[in-house]
């Protein structure tokens, strides 16, 4: 066994949620693994719940988990039968090249976590690295200032949290991924079909008074409504969902991604995606906005998000459209 030992990460595609980020951080070996979320992760979601009660329209995007990824290996134990091994088997699998997910710790013993010493939360996060000299894990996750990075902490403090959640009656589990050898190719015609099945999205076939989940590009026609209710007070202030609009901004960024990609392999030239690059960029600028909401109220702010919103859907519909006609001309 090494005495110490820290893996290599990328940038990913998705870190607002803890279980989107290992899917393309840990591809360092095998970066092509990244063209499997361009040809397929890109059908966005939300509840329609928070019409009625919820207080979170729970964004995401279907398959983003890293659990979805066909191209990770993944070891998975069950901690609450690891008994007194769980330490040995990070390490084991940590020597091996395995990055480890684990689920279940509570972050209020997790020195340098997101709610470290202000709330017990059952939670995940990803274990990179160990220092046996100074008895640490490198963990990739929220840390107590909200930025997603690698931070060092004791591994006493892990296993108070793992104790925690355990004396609880919940029990997680610690999962070792790395990239699989083979090499994902991009794919036009899968990415065009999954990007016309994002746009076959309207309030007719997700309307307003079903609480199940809305799929695709009206989602964002949701999200206007989300905020509508910040503004009116229906769903308190104290209750914000702060965390989905990084999303809808790692969506645009992504797709601006696929459709160079496309572009590229079909000799459209440059002009959708130039284009679209404004939508990004309207994009961060609401991720911004909001970010400030959250910090102080002041909604004023939320106006100006709402016809922003509403520009984006606008554009990206017809831009998306328009990338599907010049692609079947082809």
């Amino acid at each position: 066994m090494q005495k110490m030992i820290e893996l290599p990460l990328i940038e990913p595609m998705y870190s607002t949620y803890h279980n989107q980020s290992p899917g393309t951080a840990v591809i360092v070996n095998n970066e092509s693994i990244r063209n499997w979320y361009l040809n397929q992760v890109m059908l966005m979601h939300c509840n329609r719940t928070f019409l009625r009660g919820l207080t979170t329209p729970e964004l995401d995007i279907k398959d983003v988990n890293w659990i979805y990824n066909p191209y990770l290996e993944k070891k998975h134990y069950e901690m609450q039968f690891l008994k007194g091994s769980v330490h040995a088997v990070i390490r084991n699998l940590l020597d091996d090249g395995y990055y480890v997910f684990f689920d279940g710790i509570d972050d209020y013993y997790v020195k340098g976590k997101s709610w470290y010493k202000e709330k017990h939360s059952y939670h995940d996060g990803m274990i990179c690295g160990y220092n046996q000299e100074d008895k640490t894990y490198c963990i990739y996750a929220y840390d107590s200032n909200w930025i997603y990075q690698k931070f060092w902490t004791p591994i006493e403090s892990f296993e108070k949290g793992r104790k925690s959640m355990f004396d609880d009656g919940k029990y997680g589990f610690i999962c070792g991924i790395k990239p699989l050898p083979e090499q994902v190719l991009f794919s036009c015609e899968t990415a065009l079909n999954n990007i016309s099945e994002y746009l076959d999205s309207n309030m007719d076939k997700y309307p307003e008074n079903i609480d199940g989940p809305a799929y695709g590009i009206i989602v964002q026609e949701y999200l206007v409504k989300y905020i509508g209710k910040l503004l009116d007070g229906s769903i308190p202030y104290n209750r914000k969902d702060r965390r989905i609009f990084r999303l809808l901004w790692e969506h645009k960024k992504a797709m601006f991604e696929r459709i160079v990609c496309i572009e590229k392999e079909l000799n459209l030239g440059s002009v959708i995606s130039s284009r679209y690059a404004d939508i990004v960029k309207d994009a961060d600028n609401v991720r911004m906005m909001y970010a400030s909401y959250t910090l102080r109220r002041k909604d004023s702010l939320l106006i100006i998000i709402q016809k922003k919103l509403r520009d984006i859907y606008e554009k990206e519909k017809s831009l998306l459209n328009e990338l599907i006609a010049k692609s079947n001309k082809v």
